[in-house]
């Protein structure tokens, strides 16, 4: 099986390794391929930079027609929420070629499930500018029955290269505690419990963060993170194929990227997801680098 994972950017290997991980320690008994390809063209100039939507879609979808050109996959999993909310229009994905899912869809239902778990908790999407401006989430919370009024989206400007760039974690933290009290502010009327999603692969680098700045609200929450249970919906229904618990198996982790990485975020995120997944970092350090990728 060959699964191939993209984001614009590193902040989707957190899915790569929570993937591998799971397969790890779950056991397998086929042989497994994770290749995470970096959807972004240049380390200062992701799709958050392009002047307009057209311009995000064509660009994604020329990248879908590559990879899959190249790789093969018999499964691509776009782990970005900015490329998933724009993938559905894009050619690749009406020519059926090959499969695609994306991390909206999987953070909706869980969503869904939750919310309707707590009837009294309003529900904050943080994303970046694209995937608010988007509105899919709300838009699909609300087609699932969510109130209107229990759904908060945040923006966060710039907080993805922030934690990318930040390992002390300093800054992250200025810029989290303005998200979070910006949205507070936003809620009417608040509540005293609310669901927090990290809409963005990179916010869950950070996630306690983002419960401190409730806590010194005083307001209780919880954090969810998709990268962490991506890997049990896309690998859940082998679970029957799988072999026995701690089998290492056979899992090939691939890194490829357009433009080399810089040292900070090499070092940063490393060391963010080291005791998640040694062989997913090890394919960090030893990444592909393709300047004609796209």
């Amino acid at each position: 099986m060959h699964i191939l994972i993209t984001d614009s950017g590193v902040g989707g290997l957190s899915v790569c390794a929570y993937a591998e991980r799971f397969l790890r320690t779950a056991g397998i008994k086929e042989p497994v391929r994770l290749t995470y390809v970096n959807a972004s063209p240049e380390n200062d100039f992701g799709y958050n930079s392009m002047a307009s939507r057209d311009e995000k879609v064509e660009n994604f979808d020329r990248f879908l027609h590559i990879v899959a050109d190249r790789y093969q996959p018999d499964l691509i999993f776009v782990a970005c929420n900015t490329l998933s909310v724009l993938m559905a229009d894009t050619e690749f994905l009406r020519e059926d070629r090959t499969p695609v899912r994306g991390i909206v869809e999987t953070g909706v239902n869980r969503l869904l499930i939750d919310l309707g778990r707590r009837p009294q908790s309003n529900v904050v999407i943080f994303g970046t500018v694209t995937t608010i401006d988007e509105q899919t989430y709300p838009g699909l919370l609300k087609h699932g029955g969510i109130a209107e009024g229990r759904i908060i989206s945040q923006a966060c400007p710039s907080l993805a290269d922030t934690i990318s760039e930040d390992r002390q974690g300093s800054k992250a933290q200025e810029k989290i505690r303005e998200f979070v009290d910006a949205a507070l502010d936003s809620s009417r009327p608040p509540t005293a419990e609310y669901l927090a999603y990290l809409a963005c692969t990179h916010y869950g680098y950070r996630k306690e963060f983002f419960a401190a700045a409730f806590a010194e609200r005083g307001i209780d929450v919880q954090i969810l993170n998709p990268n962490e249970f991506v890997a049990e919906e896309l690998f859940g229904s082998l679970k029957s194929d799988l072999g026995r618990p701690g089998y290492d198996g056979d899992i090939e982790v691939e890194f490829v990227t357009r433009y080399r990485i810089p040292e900070t975020a090499l070092e940063t995120i490393a060391f963010f997801l080291k005791p998640v997944s040694p062989r997913t970092i090890k394919a960090f350090h030893d990444y592909t680098h393709d300047p004609g990728l796209f």
